[in-house]
């Protein structure tokens, strides 16, 4: 471990013990969990419990295993500063004992309150993110505690220490995707807990953005986590995401290993694997491709839009939806329109560039938009919708104006987190805020009653009948019946046919 990880690593460790009462400061919020007393601090008007750990720390001979239960403490933990982060540093190395959720509630919310609780899952590929804030939004929840809610944010192991497969490890036990299993814990641990926040265990909403929306859609389709969430958002979810093989899987993990000088699939592997440092075992090749869920049998049983289809999925009222330059993750040339297929060309110009305007660049990031994340929202929103439950979709489209030069194609991957979350940490342009009032209020109905059309703006209707967007753009919200149609039939028709639909691992 470098000298920099050291000391945040020691800095990371003065919020993560168990003091005697008499040492913290007076007067800070508190809550008593099954592991022990916390207490916590107020901000910004709102009561936060930072880094409480909800699983045991995966180091050691628990690295690369399900998660084990966390240990309860004597005295009264300090809560109030964060735990440690999963992300990687650029070396390559983790902090691994990284397991921790953070609790906002609304200020002087006691036990057994049975407020609404929603339960946030950060992207970033697999291999990076913050369950606090990335992206240039933070996540922690503070405006909507404001509105009568307990927000939950939650890290998950990340990278080569969540979403790893090898031969000796596999002969353990569940393998591969120790991320998800990370999630579900964290799950049953609110189930267990929240009550003692105030939140209620039987109105819990689960949420994320991009790696957090496919989390959310695995979520929704995995039977470990059935009954612990009632409702799901997902955001930017790459709902025809195919997960990787357990076979390739295990092929890159021996590859990996064979890096850090570890051979063999035997039990003396499994050792020497869980000794070796993560920065022995560097990725290579592009930042999308290196981790995501690998198909267990278990934890991931398939495709995610064959799942839908399937109707395997929990039946949950669902929000969804993504942005207009979902692409900007994938930077997609223009002489991408010159490669369609001649058979398909005419069909795809008439339905991306209707009048004939020519701007190939535009075109080639509203196909990769609607190829990863717009026409798989219609999928899964008819598929959650024949499985009887109500589904809202929607589509960010805007950019603030002082934004414009940097986002030429509309509204870049990750553009909605902050006017989801909204609240007074945000950074926004005054001529910003009614549309992130307006969002954060959509949000805020739909994770207290399933219904984002009770927040008192402009209605939002079902996706069924009409196939209704909900559009966020400068205008504000406006729904629009067969939004898109013929961008997401043209699409739609391409993974028919056998064309690209799905990205190896997205952001």
């Amino acid at each position: 471990m470098t000298a920099h990880r050291t000391l945040t690593a020691a800095a990371f460790a003065l919020g993560l013990v168990a003091l005697p009462a008499a040492a913290l400061a007076q007067g800070g919020p508190a809550a008593t969990i099954k592991q022990g007393a916390l207490q916590g601090a107020s901000v910004e008007g709102v009561e936060e419990f930072w880094g409480i750990p909800y699983a045991a720390p995966p180091v050691g001979d628990l690295r690369w295993k399900p998660p084990a239960a966390a240990q309860p403490w004597t005295g009264t933990r300090d809560a109030a500063k964060a735990g440690a982060s999963c992300q990687p540093a650029r070396d390559g190395s983790q902090i691994e004992d990284c397991l921790f959720a953070n609790v906002t509630r609304p200020a002087g919310a006691k036990a057994g309150q049975k407020l609404p609780v929603y339960v946030w899952i950060h992207g970033g590929g697999f291999t990076i993110g913050s369950s606090t804030g990335a992206f240039g939004a933070q996540t922690d929840g503070i405006q909507f505690a404001k509105e009568g809610i307990v927000t939950v944010s939650v890290s998950y192991r990340l990278g080569r220490a969540g979403w790893f497969a090898h031969p000796a490890l596999c002969k353990e036990g569940p393998c591969g995707n120790y991320g998800l299993m990370d999630q579900i814990a964290a799950l049953k641990w609110v189930k267990a807990n929240i009550a003692s926040f105030g939140g209620d265990p039987n109105n819990v909403t689960i949420g994320g953005e991009s790696a957090g929306g496919i989390s959310v859609l695995e979520l929704m389709l995995a039977p470990d986590a059935r009954g612990l969430f009632q409702k799901a958002i997902g955001e930017s979810s790459f709902g025809r995401l195919e997960p990787t093989s357990m076979a390739d899987a295990q092929a890159a993990g021996m590859k990996a290993a064979a890096q850090a000088g570890v051979t063999g699939e035997d039990a003396a592997a499994a050792a020497a694997l869980r000794k070796v440092s993560l920065s022995a075992m560097p990725y290579t090749g592009p930042f999308t491709s290196r981790a995501g869920p690998i198909l267990d049998g278990r934890y991931v049983q398939g495709g995610i839009a064959e799942g839908f289809a399937a109707g395997k999925q929990a039946k949950v009222p669902l929000l969804i939806g993504g942005n207009s330059n979902e692409a900007s993750l994938f930077r997609p040339q223009a002489a991408a329109v010159d490669a369609i297929p001649a058979d398909r060309k005419a069909a795809a110009m008439a339905a991306f560039d209707p009048q004939a305007k020519g701007d190939k660049a535009q075109m080639a990031n509203d196909m990769a938009t609607r190829q990863y994340i717009t026409e798989p929202d219609r999928f899964i929103s008819r598929a959650q919708t024949k499985a009887g439950q109500p589904v809202y979709t929607y589509y960010f489209s805007y950019v603030s104006p002082g934004q414009k030069a940097q986002t030429p194609f509309g509204a870049p991957h990750t553009a909605e987190i902050k006017y989801a979350f909204a609240g007074p940490k945000q950074q926004f342009a005054d001529v910003d805020l009614p549309l992130a009032k307006a969002v954060n209020a959509y949000w805020a109905a739909f994770i207290k009653t399933g219904n984002p059309d009770s927040a008192g703006g402009p209605a939002w209707p079902k996706f069924a009948p009409g196939e209704t967007y909900m559009e966020f753009s400068a205008a504000g919200p406006q729904p629009h019946e067969h939004f898109l149609k013929a961008e997401l039939d043209w699409q739609e028709a391409t993974v028919k046919a056998g064309g690209s639909a799905s990205p190896t691992a997205p952001k």
